[in-house]
């Protein structure tokens, strides 16, 4: 799947942190977690291609995140209550209401055809990673949730640059085109990975 970019460390023992929050007593390393992730978020994937729930009500894309990682982990479909070490993403209380503000400027720009359509779905998918609702599991759930309303608003579906075949270096192309969006609002690079332009490798 395109919307993963592998980035386990192997055998990696989990954190006594993370085997709290995990619903599979059993997974012992980062690889066992990875392939059950992998399972879930595929069934994942498979109801946002079934449901017939409003794509454009953040509801329903906290809900997706459930149904994307709830087989593995207990905050699921949760809103995240601690704030994170990185200072780019919103504090807890602020995460709630810059959903409902991204949900009501989504309507809007799709509305009154205030973008076209890949930068708006880029400028939402950066949104998505700046609020970072979840404890974990943003940066696939913003990609499939991108894909989700591509999908139902009848625009061309990202592919990630899934013909890089260095998975490294895709990352790092995608995670370089975000911190442009985010800092520079520059959001042609991110662009460019997300309906992957052979050009942008040579300059990035």
């Amino acid at each position: 799947m395109s919307v993963f970019f592998n980035n386990r460390e192997g055998q990696t023992p989990l954190e006594e942190e993370m085997r709290f929050d995990l619903k599979l007593s059993h997974i012992q390393d980062m690889t066992e977690l990875y392939e059950h992730e992998v399972e879930n978020i595929a069934f994942g994937i498979a109801w946002s291609l079934s449901t017939n729930k409003n794509h454009l009500d953040y509801l329903v894309w906290l809900e997706l995140h459930k149904h994307l990682l709830g087989d593995v982990w207990k905050f699921a479909g949760s809103v995240r209550k601690k704030e994170l070490a990185n200072p780019e993403f919103l504090m807890p209380f602020n995460i709630l209401p810059a959903l409902r503000e991204l949900e009501n400027d989504l309507k809007f720009w799709i509305a009154n055809k205030t973008y076209d359509s890949q930068m708006m779905m880029a400028i939402f998918h950066e949104r998505l990673l700046t609020i970072h609702p979840f404890k974990d599991g943003n940066g696939r759930w913003s990609r499939v949730l991108t894909e989700f309303i591509c999908r139902k608003e009848k625009i061309e579906v990202p592919d990630w640059g899934k013909i890089i075949k260095d998975d490294s270096k895709r990352r790092s192309l995608y995670t370089s085109a975000i911190k442009e969006a985010r800092h520079g609002a520059t959001f042609d690079p991110l662009i460019n990975i997300m309906w992957y332009d052979h050009s942008f490798e040579l300059t990035a």
